[in-house]
């Protein structure tokens, strides 16, 4: 009988590469006439984020969003004005070959610097890189099954994901925010920052149901007993979003990534002149990937009863089921007026800049730095941004983790508070929250061919061997030493399992 082999194709992730792009921000801003004079630059900052995103012949699309908002001070006021302008970027990037390309897109702020050139006008230079990590599904051969001559197979069950489908799906959020009567009237928004929480995914009938919550912070100018001043307030705006998606089964496995596009704050006067209602639009943008599990039985050894055989072997990577995990890390940071004492504290934030992560030992490694901003009044009733930036290092164990498994991680503050600890120091203190998956990857020898020798034979001059085994020896090596069949010897020996118990002589038949 002529030999015949099966092969299966098996799929795995894979870093097909990481991309650097660079965008420069330029903004030559004329102040409409319905804003003050500039007399004092307080801040200006740059946030950006991905508005829309595709992927055609190995070709990236996207499309970048810079909000810019610069916060100066008028000459005789105290009234922290805020200036606030959007700049849309299309950009694209070439993908390197692979198939079912999937890509992580991760902008980030490099520097801005803002100058005023006039009194009633700004100058803005900044620039953004953008990260944009690629994962292709890798295609791998082994074998699955031989026939004919005689051939004797050592098999293994290979779990791996057969099956990844992707897709981005986008959100619009439309909501009145309410300040409520106990709260002063809005004269402007000075900053507003977005975040998804509480999330939250189901399979529903062959769809997948994504909700939670749009976690809405903003910080407002204001009037209240004939000063200036600042009012901070928090929302929630509920999602929920029905979501389908074709051919995906009850058992595949689920990933969500929700991220926050824009968000828009416009204010509503009432009858009084007054602003105490803002109208929100978002756009949250869903990335959605399943996958599918599948279990093969692949051939690790092989040898022929009949003929001398020739093995190649080769090494699969398999990745499986990404693990979600969440941390917390708490940082204390000193921030000093040096200058002068402090009146009050308006708000405080913190944003992490330079995330990595790495995998050292068991151990997953995230790594940063901690921009912390707080805004205070001076005794003179001037507001000010007292500034900050510290490393951070978190360390955590991980049961099974290996040097190439792939990481996928997230980092926020999710809450500041703060204390006044004398009258020009301020003790920020930082709760980060640091979540993602970690996908672990499996190195497996299979076979992935076979070469008879036919020319030339296996000498069976005897019908019986004796052979002395040693206790926790494999069957199926004596078995391949002596050119027979694990069942032949297991069934002469009255062996119960793959394997000697202990010390003995072993009748080994030789297998026709």
């Amino acid at each position: 009988m002529e030999l015949r082999m099966n092969k299966a194709v098996i799929s795995a992730n894979e870093t097909a590469g990481n991309t650097m792009q660079e965008q420069g921000v330029e903004l030559d801003y004329v102040l409409p006439d319905y804003y003050p004079d500039v007399c004092k630059l307080i801040k200006c900052f740059i946030k950006p984020s991905i508005v829309n995103e595709s992927i055609s012949e190995n070709r990236l699309s996207y499309e970048l969003l810079a909000e810019i908002r610069i916060l100066y001070c008028s000459e005789n006021s105290h009234v922290l004005q805020c200036v606030t302008q959007n700049l849309h970027f299309s950009r694209t990037a070439e993908l390197p070959a692979g198939e079912n390309i999937m890509t992580e897109i991760l902008p980030v702020t490099d520097y801005v610097n803002c100058r005023a050139i006039s009194r009633r006008r700004l100058d803005v230079r900044g620039a953004i890189t953008i990260g944009i990590k690629s994962i292709a599904m890798k295609q791998q051969e082994a074998l699955c099954d031989v026939f004919g001559k005689n051939m004797q197979l050592q098999k293994k069950p290979l779990q791996y994901q057969a099956k990844r489908t992707n897709t981005m799906n986008h959100i619009v959020l439309a909501e009145e925010l309410e300040l409520g009567n106990s709260k002063p009237a809005l004269l402007h928004v000075v900053r507003c920052e977005a975040q998804p929480v509480e999330q939250s995914h189901k399979l529903v009938s062959g769809n997948l149901l994504a909700q939670g919550n749009l976690q809405i912070q903003i910080l407002y100018a204001c009037e209240k007993d004939g000063d200036s001043g600042l009012e901070s307030m928090s929302f929630r705006i509920p999602y929920s979003q029905m979501i389908e998606l074709e051919g995906v089964e009850e058992q595949d496995n689920c990933q969500v990534l929700c991220s926050v596009a824009s968000c828009d704050l416009k204010p509503v006067t009432d009858e009084n002149g007054d602003i105490r209602v803002l109208r929100c639009e978002a756009e949250l943008r869903l990335s959605c990937i399943v996958l599918r599990i599948a279990t093969e039985s692949l051939v690790c050894d092989a040898f022929s009863t009949e003929h001398p055989s020739v093995i190649k072997k080769t090494k699969l990577i398999t990745s499986g089921i990404p693990v979600n995990f969440s941390e917390m890390l708490v940082c204390n940071t000193k921030l000093n007026c040096t200058d002068g004492e402090l009146d009050c504290v308006y708000d405080a934030w913190c944003e992490i800049k330079n995330l990595t992560t790495s995998i050292e030992n068991t151990e997953i490694c995230i790594n940063g730095m901690l921009s912390c901003f707080v805004l205070v009044r001076e005794s003179t009733g001037m507001p000010r941004l007292l500034e900050k930036e510290e490393s951070f290092e978190h360390k955590f164990a991980v049961q099974g983790l290996g040097a190439q498994d792939m990481l996928q991680v997230k980092a926020f503050a999710e809450n500041c508070s703060y204390t006044l600890s004398g009258a020009s120091e301020v003790v920020l203190k930082t709760e980060l929250r640091m979540e993602g998956t970690v996908t672990h990857c499996t190195e497996t020898e299979v076979l992935s061919d076979i070469e008879i020798q036919e020319d030339l034979e296996h000498n069976k001059n005897f019908a019986l061997k004796l052979y002395f085994g040693r206790a926790k020896e494999s069957v199926w090596e004596i078995a391949k030493r002596c050119h027979t069949s694990v069942e032949a010897i297991m069934e002469e020996n009255d062996l119960t399992q793959e394997y000697l118990p202990e010390n003995s002589m072993l009748l080994i038949p030789i297998t026709n």
